[in-house]
């Protein structure tokens, strides 16, 4: 097995998140194509609001993860990021094929980040019925603090404070 290393994400990594198959397996995302969800994602980095981590061998990238600050204008919701001290980890997801630990390694190195920025509590949106997801968030220490509708289905919140 190759090494993994974990890096942020570059203006580069857009066209490959998709062809890897780390992003955009799934349906597509409401009201836009994902090479345009990805390159506003890069845009949110850039502008400082978040933070995209790849994880990458030989074989190309293997996963990926993102620390959301502040939400973009239009959403607003300060108990699962407030642009100071709660942060929310979104988009974790690893390509059906990477190597085992890739996700936590990721969740790891995440949560090392938002401490060094100050951050005090992170969340985690899981959808409710994705038992997996919920009980892997359930492993790395979060705890569920709220369930809200959005568009015809059940999130679930989590959080975890990493001081």
């Amino acid at each position: 097995m190759s090494r993994v290393f974990i890096r942020y994400a570059l203006p580069r990594d857009a066209e490959r998140l998709i062809a890897d198959g780390v992003v955009g397996g799934g349906p597509r995302p409401t009201g836009e194509p994902w090479p345009v969800r990805v390159q506003k994602w890069l845009a949110e980095q850039q502008a400082g609001r978040r933070l995209i981590l790849v994880a990458e061998d030989v074989s190309g990238l293997l996963g990926t993860v993102q620390l959301v600050f502040r939400f973009p204008v239009g959403y607003s919701d300060p108990e699962a990021a407030n642009g100071t001290d709660i942060a929310m980890v979104e988009a974790l997801k690893t390509r059906t094929d990477a190597p085992p630990g890739v996700a936590n390694q990721l969740i790891a190195d995440v949560q090392n980040i938002a401490r060094k920025r100050g951050v005090k509590t992170l969340t985690f949106l899981v959808q409710m019925g994705d038992n997996r997801g919920i009980a892997q968030a359930k492993s790395w220490g979060f705890s569920e603090f709220r369930i809200m509708p959005e568009q015809g289905r059940m999130l679930a919140f989590f959080r975890k404070s990493i001081e």
